[in-house]
C-alpha cells in the first residue's frame, strides 16, 4: 500500500529536519519556507525586547516570535572541540550573547513567586496548554525508559536528580515509589520541591552546583531533565558520573539539546536560548550529536537515543550505561 499524500510531505520535513543546520536552511529557502531568520549581535536587542513584552499577557506568542529568529553566529569556532581554545571561543560567545562580563552559577538563579508556584508551579502557570502539553509528554517519556534501564528490584531504587528546577519531574518520581536525591542550585527551588515532593518514595534535597555533589554511595541512575546543558564543564561531569551511578547504572539525558548544529557546541543560537541568555545570564549550551558520542566515548559511556516518533525532537532520552572498559 503506497503513503498517503500527508505522510509523504511528513517524511520529508523530517528528513529535512535531520540535515545539519546550514544545509537545512538552505533546503528550506529553496523550498520556499526558509525557516527562522538570523539575527545579527548588533539586532539582538530590538528583537528581543518584542519577546520579553510577550511573555507574561502571551507565552504562545512570544514563544512563536523567537522561534522565528536565530542569533548570526558572530566567528567561526577552533577546529577541535577538546581544545582549550574552543572552550575559551565557548566563553566568548557566551560572554557575548549574554552581555555578562562572565559566567557565574549565580546567573542560573530564577524569579518565581514561590507562593504561586505551590499551587500552580510552571508549566501550568503560564496557561498555555500547548506547553503543558508537550512537558507532560518529555516526562512520560522519560519515565518509561527510566523504567527499562532501572527495573524493579528488591529494594527501592534510587536515583539522583541534577537541576531538577520546579520539581515535577521530582514529583512523578516520588509518587511512584523510588527514593530521590535532588540536586538543587537555586535556594527557592529546594524549598519548592521539599514542600511539594511528598509521597511513597523519599526526596532528599541538596543544594548545590552539580559539579560539586559527591554521593555517598552510588546511585542506580542519574536523570538530566532539561539540566545538564547548564553545566559549566560538561566534560567533568561525565567523568565525575561514574562515582555517582553504581556499575550497570544509568545516566538519562533527557530533552537535551543533542542535535545537529554548525558547531561542535557551545551556546545555542536559536530565539528562546538567546532570549533566556541575554535576560538571566542562564548557560544555554547545545551539543553536536556526534560531537556528544565523542565526548561520551571519551569519558567512559556509550549511549543509546531513544525516540517516540521518526525525526528528533525535545522528547528524545539518551541512555548512557558504562563503557565495558571504563
Amino acid at each position: 500500500m503506497s503513503e498517503s499524500p500527508h505522510a509523504v510531505m511528513r517524511l520529508g520535513a523530517q528528513a529535512v529536519d535531520a540535515l545539519p543546520p546550514r544545509l537545512r536552511r538552505s533546503v528550506r529557502s529553496a523550498l520556499g519556507r526558509p525557516g527562522p531568520r538570523p539575527v545579527p549581535l548588533d539586532e539582538l536587542d530590538e528583537e528581543l525586547a518584542r519577546a520579553t513584552a510577550l511573555m507574561g499577557p502571551a507565552p504562545d506568542e512570544a514563544r512563536e516570535l523567537l522561534d522565528g529568529i536565530v542569533l548570526a553566529l558572530p566567528s567561526a569556532p577552533p577546529a577541535d572541540p577538546f581544545s582549550d581554545a574552543y572552550r575559551e571561543w565557548a566563553w566568548d560567545l557566551y560572554r557575548a550573547i549574554s552581555g555578562r562580563a562572565d559566567y557565574d552559577t549565580e546567573h542560573e538563579a530564577s524569579p518565581f513567586d514561590p507562593a504561586l508556584a505551590r499551587e500552580r508551579p510552571f508549566p501550568y502557570q503560564t496557561g498555555s496548554l500547548a506547553l503543558v502539553g508537550r512537558d507532560l509528554v518529555a516526562r512520560g517519556h522519560l519515565l518509561e525508559c527510566l523504567a527499562d534501564a532501572v527495573p524493579p528490584q528488591s529494594g527501592p531504587r534510587r536515583v539522583v536528580e541534577f537541576g531538577p528546577g520546579w520539581g515535577n519531574l521530582t514529583r512523578d518520581l516520588v509518587l511512584t515509589g523510588l527514593d530521590v536525591t535532588a540536586v538543587e542550585l537555586d535556594p527557592k527551588f529546594c524549598d519548592l520541591i521539599a514542600h511539594r515532593c511528598n509521597g511513597p518514595g523519599r526526596v532528599a534535597v541538596a543544594q548545590g552546583d552539580m559539579l560539586g555533589f559527591v554521593a555517598e554511595e552510588p546511585y542506580d541512575a542519574a536523570v538530566f531533565f532539561e539540566s545538564f546543558h547548564h553545566c559549566a564543564d560538561h566534560v567533568t561531569m561525565l567523568r565525575r558520573l561514574h562515582d555517582i551511578v553504581r556499575p550497570g547504572g544509568a545516566v538519562l539525558f533527557a530533552s537535551e539539546p543533542i542535535q545537529n548544529m554548525d558547531y561542535s557546541w557551545g551556546p545555542r543560537l536559536d530565539g528562546l536560548s538567546v532570549w533566556s541568555s541575554r535576560t538571566y545570564g542562564w548557560l544555554e549550551l547545545g551539543f553536536d550529536c556526534v560531537y556528544f558520542d565523542a565526548v561520551l566515548a571519551r569519558t567512559g559511556w556509550s549511549a543509546r537515543r531513544c525516540r517516540l516518533g521518526v525525526g528528533a525532537s525535545e522528547t528524545d532520552v539518551l541512555v548512557a550505561l558504562a563503557a565495558p572498559d571504563a
